[in-house]
């Protein structure tokens, strides 16, 4: 049997490297912000000053349109609307896509248990726009608009046929997550690095769910594939 030609093995290689790259880095920056968190580094020095500065700059109808993205983005309302296109998909006859929406639950039960182990008091305010209870690193809202909006964009990329839409789905995917931490940190439910570690984690927790979805699908698809394969998405 004749020897595979070498020009056609190194880019395979070459592809698994680059898809082992984020969830390394994602990791990297897990630990190292962690690490801050217990040890108390000077990455909290940062932390502790910008929730500060926001309280010192409220604006009013910024403070209103900041509580609309969280309250928006709750765990009840993401785990609802993720029940809902569930649904839609499953009367589109499309089940494979199910495999991106199960993130979005992972996601969240992931971040209860991380939330446990590091047991990170929120922000202390003199005057919150949010009461709040619950452990700070990483932050629910972070992890939950990763994995909710991450899901999304892959949907829309499997079935997308133009370019376009499919630059708009990434892009609005991730303005959308960038606002949402955005809020957290505003309203001084929490730290910068609540919210970084909160992408890192959602992005490590979608990553697996996005490979189980494309061999559920038969594999890298072309835009508009899947949609000739099943049917009009």
């Amino acid at each position: 049997m004749a020897a595979p030609d070498p020009s056609l093995v190194r880019p395979a290689r070459g592809a698994r490297g680059g898809a082992l790259l984020l969830p390394v880095a994602c990791l990297l920056v897990i630990a190292l912000l962690a690490w801050q968190v217990l040890s108390a580094g000077p990455a909290t020095v940062l932390d502790g000053r910008l929730p500060l500065w926001f309280a010192g700059n409220r604006q009013p109808w910024l403070d209103a349109f900041m509580l609309a993205v969280a309250n928006g983005h709750d765990t009840v309302r993401l785990l609802g609307a993720t029940v809902l296109i569930a649904f839609w998909r499953i009367w589109r006859q499309q089940q494979r896509d199910l495999a991106y929406l199960a993130a979005v639950p992972a996601g969240m039960l992931l971040n209860v248990g991380l939330k446990i182990l590091f047991a990170r008091p929120r922000p202390v305010l003199e005057d919150p726009l949010v009461h709040l209870s619950t452990f700070s690193f990483p932050s629910g809202h972070a992890v939950g608009s990763t994995v909710f909006y991450g899901a999304l964009c892959a949907l829309v990329l499997a079935h997308a046929r133009h370019r376009g839409t499919r630059a708009l789905a990434i892009g609005v995917a991730v303005a959308m997550v960038l606002l949402v931490c955005f809020s957290r940190v505003y309203l001084g439910a929490h730290y910068l690095s609540d919210v970084l570690a909160g992408v890192c984690v959602g992005t490590l927790c979608l990553l697996p769910f996005l490979r189980l979805a494309v061999r559920a699908r038969g594999g890298p698809a072309g835009p508009g594939q899947g949609r000739r394969r099943n049917g009009a998405g």
